[in-house]
This record gives structure tokens, C-alpha cells and sequence, in this order.
């Protein structure tokens, strides 16, 4: 889709120094034009980052002399984007100079500088994600070194951060961003971030909206269920959000837009205040979990367009409704919105409306774009592949938009599809509309102006044998860029065939009787390299007994051929494009090498191993058993290990030195068993028992000094059956391996809880939904006089997931 105007509604964004250098160099525009700053950018543009950097030190150096916050930042920026070509663990060094600057700024530079180093510590965790997720939780020592760091502590530090960078807002809101603008990209609405407070919130919430599905959850995780988030402006900003989990990143980006909201609540120009009451209303749509949210939502979104309706600002709120009524109409069974008496018809309605007041503006622009969506005219046909000669049929026509169809059959000789076949679809369709037809007609469609999809069935006029081309276009003549267009490859025979594998029977499409005596032409297809093209290789030429069977021969071994097939019955022919495939799954060439069986276990048998126990303590006695399998070397079959040899079997210790060594024989039933004693005063750790005739034969155990548990805990099997939201009750016992209770044991429990879909399949267009682990409760409790806990907890379920996904809870107790 042509988008006419691109809005950047982010307005103003702080340079970073997370960019490269030919980015620093392509932002010359929003720049002082100084001769310094030139001869910085000359000399990054020629690769000379490290003289640059020595400029711009000396800029950094006459900033701090002049007391010039602006070129301060500015050239802390332009060093730490140079330093990343030049210095190694950059990301880290940048941060650390940040921090140092910090502990000096002014304000409102420090401010500035602490966004910039929260972005900066955001960047960092987004690029070593999946290193930082291997990280555990831990505690008790002085975290310095960022590397150190789990996700739960960078999550703290980045929300901290931008919390300290809205700290003194009453000196933010003051300040104008016009001396800034040497650090600023520019947007074209920058009335929207009118003063230092509005960028920075703005920034702030980039982080705070997103769905912090990486930070650990409490069991009283912070949900968006109040309704009044979708409230006038003037309620909102006093109602009261109450939570537990302070550390919620949506609370605290709810707290942010009402100190937003508050701050505009008067303005005369009210565009600021539109927009991020607006945002606010989106993001509760999005994350919130309330009843009826879309009818909440789209009353808010009326609200705003309502109360400010002359104002151009306002018709992105009307175009969100608009917007909200379209896509429910879509998703609903029946095609009707399930907000009530809405339609894409009423949704057209407003966006016209939207059009006709402000066409300029940013709801203007993007009404523009979906009514183009809304009146796009489709066309679509379904055809059976190969139909029966003589006789009519159908083809399915799917249409919107559109209420007249024209059809035209073009024969298609062997030679012309291949010629279709070689070029792209624009070149295709050029010619087949120049190509000699030999039927046109007209065919009416019923009428529709819900501007949604339609289907219907058309009849096609018998045809005799052959290949064609069925052409549709709602333009009478068939133009390329005003209508659609559409083409259907079909064939007309009465030939069909079945197969397993290459064993094939020829039939008359119609009857079902054998074609005794048709002739196949067997084709292999591969694609030549050299022109780009596939061609064909002619093969073996068959003839259908009175059973219509024929066998294609057995491909070389370990060859994969596509196969196509030419078959001739009298005067109807049928030649599909359609490929056969046919690949020996169970042959590997390397077999042929063995010059028996033996010779073949050597190489491809193994023996499968099981120790009594999983851990030792060193010189106790280690037994082991081996049941061997291995497979025919003819048949592939797979069967038992046979070998009247003696087996030779290791024992390695930690350091993986052989230390001991025994002989074994394989019984009838391919099994063996043995025993070793494990040394002493060795090197405890992992030790092996493996079998030096096989490969990928051997078997891992531990050795350790440990002491043995002198009791055990057990949970009861679960005899209730139970809902989300209620409570749960599930009761554990203690017990001595001697077999009394334990009484008066503390038991540390926690109780977490996992999603999973039963259906899975029905995400494959939206993706699967994410749920992540959250912990429900935890506690200390201690066993009564029987050795018996009860652990209680409510079972909340994920509210943020749709019901008609039928998500399942799992919950566990450990």
C-alpha cells in the first residue's frame, strides 16, 4: 500500500550512542554547521574515527570550560558512537563514562544524561539477551561488574534510571528544547514534545509500556483492571491505581501519563494533551484485562474525538474508532462487529467524515490509507485442476468490491506454457491478454456493499481435450492497472491414475475402468543452474496392461527423482505438471563397503547402558548392564546385537583416563553385565563406562563424597478437581527412609504457574501467545504430628490471554 505522509509521532529522540558512525555522519542536518563539528564529520566520513576522536575530546573539554551542557552531551555522544569502531567491550566503557558524568551534571543535563544511560543499559540487556537469560538471580555481594548481572537487576537499574530522569519535573517542564536542538533529532509535529518533561516522559514510557514478560512476576502482579484508565482526562488523573508489585513497569507507566496529563490539562493548545491521552488509552487497551474493554475503549476514543472536535489532533482518535469497528467486523463469525449495530459499512462512514475535516492531519492521513484498504477490489478463482471433456463445470469466484466478472479461455499449446513458465507474473499476464482467446463472456455477480469477501460458483461451458488458460478481469478489457486480474491453469481429460509408490494404475476419470493399453512417457525434472530453468530428461516409455498397471523402474540407489508423466489414451492425452516423487529412504551407498555383518556392527551397532544408580561415593562397587542392537545390513531391519567375541569395556575417571578395564559376552538376547570398583583418594567428578568395539556406546555417572538423605517428601495425588480462581489445597508428607514421620519440619515450598494451549494450531497466522512462568506463592510451613503439610494457594489464571484460546494452567509445587 502507498502510504501518502508518514507521521513520526515519536516527534524528538535523543541521539545515541549505539549508532554507527556513517549514521552520526548522515545526521549533518540536525548539527550547529560549525567548522569544528565539519572537520569531525570529514574525518569520520573518511575512516578516521580515532582522529575524530581526538576533536572531539577537545569540543568535550571547551564545553565543560564554558559550562555548555548541550555540547557536553553532544560530544559524549559523538565519542561513545565512535569508540564503538574502535574500542573493544565499547557498550560497557560508554556506560561507565556516562555514569561518571552523572556524578557531576547539572541539571537538566543530568537528567538528559540519565535517559540516555538507562536506553543505553536497555540497548545492552536487548543485545546479550539470550546470555543474560542463562544468568541467575543471586545476592549477597557487591554487583559492580555489569556481566554479573540477571535480568531481574538490569530491569531494576533501567526503570530506576528513568524514574531519577523525571525527578525534578518541575525544572523539566520549564525547560524549552529549542537550546537542545544540537542533540536532537527533529520530527514534524514537534508541538507534541513542546518542553524537556514531554521528551523525557515519552522516553521513559517507550520502556515502561512494554510487557516486561522477562522480569519475575509476584503472585500479586500489577494488572490493568480498573475501567477508570479509560476515563475522561479529569477523572483519570485523580483515580488512585493500588498495588503491591511497586516494581510493575505498567504501573509505573500508568503514574507517568497521569503526571503527563495533569501537566497539559490546561494548555490552550491542547495537541499535547490529545495525543498522549491518546497513547495512554491505547496502552490500557492493549495490556488491559477488564470486561467489555473494546466497548470501554472505543467509548474513550469517542470521547476525544468529541470534546475536541475541531481540533485536527482529534481525528487520530476517530480514525482508532473507525479503525476498532473494522477489525471487529472482520473477526467476527457472522461479519458483523460484536460491538452491536457496527459494520465496515458504519466504519467507512466515519472515515469519510475523518477525510472531509482533516485530511492533512495524522488520523487524516492514516483514514486515507485504510479506506484505500476498505475499497480494494480482489478477485480470485478455484478451479478444479482437470475436468471432464464434454461435460461443464465450475470454477469458485471470491470478490470484493466488485459485481461483474469477465471471463475469457485461451488454448494452451505445449510450447506456449513453457513459455509462460520462463518469465515473471507481471510479464505472464502482458501476454496472455494479447494472446488469441477462444470463448469471452460476461458473467454477473450478486451485489454486495459491505465492502467484505465473497464467494460464488460459475459455470464453465464444456471444453474438449486439451490444456487452457481460464482468464478473469473485472475490466471488460482486461486492463493491467486498474482492476483485477487473475489466471487459472486447467486441463480437460478423461485420463486419471493412482499410485503407491511406483506401482501405478491408468483410469477413465469418469467410470473409474482401466485404460488398458495407454502409453506413459516417464520424465524426470531437475533444475538446470546455468539457464535458471527446469528441464526435462525422457525416460522409460510404459504401456497399462488390462489392469491399467504400470511400474515405474526403481531409481538408482540413494536417487531423488521428480518424476512427471506423459500419458496417451486414443485421442485424449494428459501431461500434469504435477511432480512424482520417488526416493529410496533405506539405502546408503557406504553399505556396500561391509563385507559382512560383523563388519557392519563394528561401524553402526551400540550398546545401551544402565548403572543400578546415578552417583557414588568412591570405592564403592559400580554394576552395570548392556543390552546391544544394531540393524540387517540388507534390510535395515533392526534386531539384536550378536557376537560371540568378547566385549572389552573401560572405566575413565574425571579426568578421562582409562583406570580399570574388563572383558564381557553377549548373551542370546544381546545383553551383557559386569561390575567395577571405583578407586579411592582419585579426582571426584564425572566417570564413564563405555565399550571400545562401538561408537556412541558408553554411559555417565557421579562420584562424590556426599552424604545420604536420611528422609524423603511426597505430595498426596491430587483427588479434587478444580477451576481457576479457586483455591487449592494439595497435602505432603515427610518420612524417614527408617520409616517414621517426621514431626515439627520446616518445609520451604513455592508454588509457580505455566501456560500451555491445547490447540496449538489455531495460532499459526496470529503466532503462539506468551505466557511466561509466574510464581503464585511461597512460604514456611511445618509438618504436624503424622509427618503431614497442606500448602494452599488460588489458582490465578493468565487474565492478559484470550478465553477462546482455551489456555490451561498448570500449576507446581516444589
Amino acid at each position: 500500500m502507498h502510504l501518502m505522509k508518514i507521521f513520526r509521532r515519536g516527534l524528538l529522540f535523543l541521539l545515541l550512542g549505539i549508532i554507527s558512525s556513517l549514521q552520526l555522519n548522515a545526521q549533518k542536518e540536525n548539527r550547529n554547521n560549525t567548522a569544528v563539528w565539519k572537520k569531525v564529520d570529514e574525518l569520520v566520513s573518511k575512516g578516521l574515527a580515532k582522529s575524530a576522536l581526538t576533536e572531539v575530546d577537545k569540543i568535550y573539554k571547551k564545553g565543560k570550560n564554558n559550562n555548555n551542557q548541550t555540547q557536553v552531551i553532544r560530544s559524549l555522544l559523538y565519542k561513545i558512537a565512535l569508540q564503538q569502531n574502535i574500542e573493544e567491550n565499547a557498550s560497557v566503557r560508554s556506560i561507565d563514562t556516562i555514569e561518571r558524568e552523572i556524578s557531576v551534571a547539572n541539571e537538566p543535563a543530568k537528567s538528559i544524561l540519565e535517559s540516555i544511560l538507562a536506553q543505553m543499559y536497555w540497548n545492552y540487556f536487548q543485545q546479550n539477551r539470550y546470555r543474560i537469560y542463562n544468568r541467575t538471580n543471586s545476592t549477597g555481594f557487591n554487583k559492580k561488574d555489569i556481566d554479573t548481572w540477571a535480568v531481574d537487576d538490569l530491569h531494576r537499574k533501567i526503570g530506576a534510571l528513568y524514574l531519577l530522569s523525571l525527578k525534578y519535573k518541575e525544572v523539566l517542564q520549564k525547560t524549552n528544547l529549542d537550546q537542545f536542538d544540537p542533540i536532537l533529532i527533529k520530527g514534524n509535529v514537534r508541538y507534541l514534545r513542546p518542553t524537556l518533561y514531554d521528551l523525557l516522559a515519552h522516553r521513559a514510557l517507550n520502556y515502561f509500556i512494554n510487557d516486561e514478560r522477562d522480569i519475575t512476576k509476584p503472585a500479586y502482579a500489577f494488572e490493568i483492571k480498573d475501567k477508570e484508565v479509560f476515563s475522561p482526562v479529569s477523572d483519570f488523573i485523580r483515580h488512585k491505581f493500588y498495588t503491591k508489585d511497586s516494581a510493575s513497569l505498567h504501573y509505573k507507566a500508568l503514574l507517568i501519563y497521569q503526571e503527563i496529563l495533569t501537566f497539559h490539562l490546561n494548555d490552550t493548545k491542547p495537541d499535547a494533551l490529545i495525543d498522549a491521552n491518546i497513547e495512554c488509552i491505547n496502552f490500557a487497551n492493549q495490556y488491559g484485562v477488564m470486561e467489555n474493554k473494546d466497548e470501554l475503549y472505543l467509548k474513550a476514543l469517542n470521547n476525544i474525538s468529541n470534546n475536541f472536535s475541531k481540533n485536527p489532533a482529534s481525528a487520530q482518535a476517530a480514525f482508532l474508532a473507525a479503525q476498532l469497528i473494522y477489525n471487529s467486523s472482520l473477526q467476527s463469525p457472522n461479519n458483523n462487529a460484536s460491538l452491536g449495530i457496527y459494520s465496515i459499512k458504519k466504519a467507512k462512514e466515519m472515515l469519510d467524515e475523518i477525510v472531509k475535516k482533516f485530511p492533512g492531519s495524522e488520523g487524516g492521513i492514516n483514514t486515507q490509507n485504510l479506506l484505500k484498504q476498505i475499497l480494494h477490489s480482489e478477485l480470485n478463482l478455484a478451479t478444479e485442476e482437470v475436468n471432464v471433456p464434454g461435460m461443464p463445470f465450475r470454477t469458485l469466484v471470491t470478490y470484493k468490491n466488485e459485481n461483474v466478472i469477465y471471463f475469457r479461455v485461451l488454448p494452451l499449446a505445449p510450447e506456449s506454457k513453457a513459455a509462460f513458465q520462463n518469465i515473471d507474473n507481471d510479464k505472464v499476464f502482458q501476454k496472455l491478454v494479447t494472446e488469441k482467446f477462444a470463448r469471452e463472456w460476461k458473467q454477473d455477480l450478486p451485489e454486495m456493499d459491505d465492502y467484505l469477501s465473497h464467494s460464488t460458483e460459475i459455470k464453465i461451458d464444456p471444453l474438449p481435450v486439451g490444456e487452457y488458460v481460464l482468464l478473469g478481469s473485472a475490466s471488460p478489457d482486461f486492463s493491467l492497472n486498474k482492476k483485477p486480474l487473475v489466471a487459472e491453469y486447467i486441463y480437460v481429460s478423461n485420463i486419471s491414475f493412482i499410485n503407491s509408490g511406483q506401482e501405478y494404475f491408468a483410469l477413465n476419470r469418469t467410470t473409474g475402468q482401466p485404460l488398458e493399453g495407454a502409453s506413459i512417457q516417464v520424465y524426470t525434472q531437475y533444475y538446470n543452474f546455468n539457464n535458471r530453468n527446469y528441464q526435462l530428461n525422457k525416460k522409460e516409455s510404459l504401456t497399462a496392461d488390462t489392469h491399467g498397471y504400470f511400474k515405474i523402474s526403481e531409481k538408482k540407489k540413494n536417487e531423488n527423482a521428480s518424476v512427471r508423466l506423459d500419458i496417451t489414451y486414443n485421442n485424449d492425452r494428459l501431461f500434469l505438471d504435477d511432480l512424482q516423487y520417488t526416493y529410496n529412504y533405506y539405502y546408503n551407498k557406504e553399505d556396500d563397503d561391509y563385507d559382512d555383518q560383523k563388519d557392519y556392527d563394528e561401524e553402526n551397532a551400540k550398546m545401551f547402558l544402565f548403572t543400578d544408580r546415578s552417583i557414588y561415593r568412591p570405592g564403592q562397587m559400580v554394576y552395570f548392564k548392556g543390552i546391544g542392537v544394531t540393524k540387517n545390513r540388507k534390510t535395515k531391519k533392526t534386531m539384536l546385537l550378536q557376537s560371540k567375541d568378547s566385549l572389552t569395556v573401560f572405566l575413565s575417571e574425571a579426568n578421562g583416563q582409562n583406570i580399570d578395564s574388563l572383558k564381557v559376552l553377549l548373551n542370546d538376547f544381546g545383553s551383557c553385565n559386569g561390575k567395577f570398583r571405583l578407586p579411592e583418594n582419585k579426582l571426584n567428578g564425572e566417570f564413564n563406562i563405555d565399550f571400545s568395539n562401538y561408537n556412541n556406546s558408553s554411559i555417565s555417572f557421579s562420584v562424590e563424597e556426599y552424604k545420604g538423605p536420611k528422609f524423603y517428601a511426597e505430595f498426596e495425588k491430587v483427588k479434587d478437581s478444580y477451576r481457576v480462581g479457586d483455591t487449592v489445597s494439595i497435602t505432603g508428607f515427610a518420612k524417614a527412609y527408617a520409616g517414621n514421620t517426621i514431626d515439627g519440619a520446616k518445609v520451604i515450598f513455592h508454588v509457580t504457574r505455566e501456560t500451555r494451549f491445547i490447540y496449538p494450531w489455531i495460532f499459526w497466522r496470529t503466532g503462539f501467545p506468551r505466557s511466561g512462568e509466574m510464581e503464585i506463592t511461597n512460604g514456611e510451613i511445618t509438618t504436624n504430628a503424622d509427618g503431614k503439610f497442606i500448602i494452599k494457594f488460588p489458582a490465578i489464571p493468565d487474565l492478559s490471554l484470550d478465553r477462546n484460546t482455551d489456555p490451561v494452567f498448570d500449576y507446581q509445587a516444589s
